[in-house]
This record gives C-alpha cells, structure tokens and sequence, in this order.
C-alpha cells in the first residue's frame, strides 16, 4: 500500500481541534507524518472533520447471539447469577465456525459505530464436554479470523480459569469449555501468538477471568512466566463487578478484592481492571495512583443491575478508564459514553460530571479519557492523531442535520449527547478504509453468516 495523505479541515489532536492537517500513511498503516495549519497539496484526499477512533476494552463476542434474549424474569430476585444460566446456555452451543461468524459480524458493527480496537476477552476454549480440540487455540483463531474478516485491530485475551468459585470450588459442567490448567492455558497463549504473529494489527495478551475462577498460585505462576520472559503484554481480569463476589472474597481472602489485587501484584499501566464497580475510598484511591486502567462497561452494567463506578472520585485521584461492550447489547461506544455519563448525574442528581477544570465540556473530556485509556489497555499505539500512532481515523458526515452550525467545541458532545443517529460516516482502521459512506464492502457476507450460525442456537 502506497503512503496516502490527507487533508483535514477539522482534526481532534491531542491537544484539541485544530484545522487545517495534513496527515500522511505509511504501507504499515501508521501515521507517518503531520502538520499543523497548513494548506491542501495536489494528490491530498480532503476529509472534513475526523477524530480518533476508539478502543472496546471488553468483549465477550458468543454474547452478540444472545442480545435482548435474557429480558424475561426468571424470579422476582433476578441477578447476574441468574442471567449466567442463559449465557452458559448459549456459550455450549457454540462451534468453532459459528464464532467466526457472529465475531465477524460483532466486530463490522464495532466499526460502523466507532470502535476501530478491540479487546477479545476470550475464555470459550474446548468442546462443550471439556475436551480440547485437536489444535488447542481453535477457538482464538475463530476470533483472529473474524477480526480480519470485519477489518477491526484485535488485541486476543486468552482466559484462564480454573474454578467455578473462591475456595476452589470445581468447575460446573457448564464451565468445562472454560477450564485449563496453566501449562494447558500457556499452550492456548502461545499458539495463538504464533498464529498471528505476522499481524501487526493485532496482539496478544493474558486474561485472568477474576479471583473468585484463579486460585492465588496459578495466577502467580501466569504473570511470573511472562516476567521470566520479558514480555510485555496487556493484563485483564474481571474485579469486583458483584457486591456478592466482594463479600465472598473477604470471606476467603480476607480482603475485598481490588484491595487484594493491589496487595499481591506489582499492578501497573500494563493491567486493566474491568469493572472495579464495588470500591472503599481508599481502593479507589490506590488503583488510581497504580497507573492502571479501569475497563468501564456502562451498558452491560447497567443490564445485569451490576452498580455504577465510582467515576469522580476516580478522576479526581488521576485514575485512567476505557470503556468496553463487554455482553455486547450494545456496540455503540457513544451510547456507553453517554451512559457512563448520566449513571453518574442519576446517583449525584448533578449534571456534568466528568467535565473538570482542565475540559469544561463532558463529551469531549470523556471521549478524550477514552482515547487514552482504551491505548494503554490494549498496549497499543491507536487513540491519537500523531505521528507514530496507528491510523485509526473517524469520518463525521458534515452533512448531517445535527452538525449543522455547530462550534467545533461542541461537536463530541453533540456525536454523544445529542442525537439517536450516527454521524459516523467513513471509517479507517490501520491506514485501510474499511467503512465508506456508512458501508462496509462486505457487510452482506458477513450479515448473512451471522443469521445463518445463530439459526439453532436462538431457537
């Protein structure tokens, strides 16, 4: 691929907007070059106005077949505990071709809606019994295949887990896709790498699915292998989501569990804490501080009654967040953006608050939060327009009605506070056009694979 520049009217930099950019790519797909203020040159594709693309930190992708399936009570106390025996349900059902498929078709709505990075947290490994395939990473190629199918940079995140509960509960029968030992976890990891080693858009990390499914030992073992061998690789595990796994593991570890995690770890910006909802002051205070980035997911939160994220105090201690579409009800990152925002203003009955001094506008400091963290959770050059950084560009239609007469300042809190529609017109991902005039070239394809793998399962 030649090295491509552009001209933009109007670019969100790091710094804030700014006309008038120059923006070249390079045949690796990174932004090559940039300047400030300058005027079109002849060969220039003009674009309008453009912003980064975002970061999904969180991603369970069986769990776009079963959207909007679980909206039905089981008992009058329905929770997330109950809400997983439809899940396990769906996630047994499962093969290795019908991954494929709602992956590709999970990930081109990513796209179409703004997310140019996913983070596979990727624990489905075996046959529904338990025994592996014959070619132990099956399932993570399914994944690797799907995001290059959708065009989508794919950060994998093999899970480990081992017990259905704190103690050491054995796995459930539903759970045995899940389990591994760690020698047999360190195989699924290592394969997985191989098999898109010659990608550069995507990478590879460790997944620990939470305290309450990995024993102490194992994750020792996990994280001291990777130390041993001097790499360097994003760290995700599921903390404190429940108040009922807090209690449980001040019952078994005798700390709640972020406050263990920050105990036992050398937790830096190379981990990402996903929920982290339940927290004291002081946990909130120390996570913050550590350098590492709390994986925010606003909308499956909200549908599994979870609880809100302690967002301000957070922030205001220096704390880094990306957000995520975890269960996947939604993949549109601006309504989890705007849902981050107003499960703020319900619980304060106050408006604007994660707007501070340094950004008075909500939008635009959220999206810019984002952009950052969504990078350093996936350990990742992408979320910035500058040189260096993957080019992961965001098209708006100037068209619309509802960025008519708009000041650039407004334009992130119009995109997600200010209408149902998308503005999101073109879409690059690592220097390659993957959506144009709202279209991805083999979105048919993809739909109809999608209807097709779902057919039994959702009946």
């Amino acid at each position: 691929m030649p090295q491509q520049t552009y001209f933009i009217n109007n670019a969100f930099l790091s710094d804030g907007w700014t006309a008038n950019v120059r923006l070249s790519v390079d045949d690796k797909g990174f932004i090559s070059r940039l300047e400030k203020g300058v005027c079109a040159e002849r060969g220039d594709q003009k674009l309008g106005t453009v912003i980064p693309g975002l970061v999904n930190c969180h991603s369970h992708s069986f769990q776009r077949a079963m959207a909007g399936l679980t909206e039905y009570q089981n008992s009058p106390t329905d929770t997330f505990w109950s809400w997983r025996k439809t899940m396990y349900r769906f996630a047994n059902l499962v093969s290795p071709e019908d991954l494929q498929a709602i992956a590709s078709y999970l990930y081109l709505e990513m796209i179409k809606q703004g997310y140019t990075s996913v983070a596979e947290f990727h624990y489905v490994h075996h046959q529904p019994n338990g025994t592996p395939y014959s070619c132990a990473s099956q399932l993570s190629q399914s994944i690797i295949n799907a995001a290059n199918i959708a065009g989508i940079n794919l950060t994998l995140l093999p899970v480990l887990y081992m017990t259905a509960g704190f103690d050491g509960q054995p796995l459930l029968e539903e759970q045995k896709r899940f389990g591994n030992s760690v020698a047999r976890y360190l195989d699924i990891q290592n394969e997985a790498s191989q098999y898109c080693a010659n990608q550069h858009q995507h990478n590879v990390g460790i997944a620990l699915h939470s305290l309450r499914a990995v024993p102490a030992d194992p994750m020792n073992e996990v994280i001291n292998h990777f130390v041993k061998q001097s790499v360097s690789c994003p760290i995700h595990v599921h903390i404190a989501e429940q108040t009922q796994e807090v209690e449980q593991s001040i019952k078994s570890l005798g700390k709640r569990p972020v406050e263990w995690l920050l105990d036992n770890h050398a937790v830096d910006q190379q981990w990402c804490l996903i929920h982290a909802t339940h927290m004291t002051p002081e946990e909130t205070t120390a996570l913050a501080r550590s350098g590492a980035t709390v994986g925010i997911c606003p909308t499956t939160e909200a549908n599994l009654g979870d609880g809100l994220f302690p967002l301000r105090e957070y922030l205001d201690q220096g704390g880094h967040i990306a957000i995520g579409s975890d269960g996947n009800t939604c993949t549109n990152p601006m309504e989890e953006l705007r849902w981050l925002e107003y499960g703020q203003r319900l619980v304060t009955r106050t408006r604007n608050v994660s707007s501070d001094n340094t950004e008075l506008h909500t939008g635009t400091n959220l999206y810019g939060r984002c952009l950052d963290g969504g990078g350093r959770a996936i350990g990742q050059k992408t979320g910035a327009l500058k040189l260096g950084c993957r080019a992961d560009l965001i098209v708006l239609d100037d068209n619309s009605a509802d960025l008519a007469n708009i000041a650039t300042d407004s334009i992130l809190d119009v995109l997600i506070f200010g209408t149902s529609q998308s503005l999101i017109k073109d879409v690059m991902v690592n220097g390659i056009w993957k959506i144009t005039h709202y279209h991805h070239a083999d979105e048919e394809r993809i739909k109809n694979m999608f209807i097709s793998a779902t057919k039994a399962m959702r009946g």
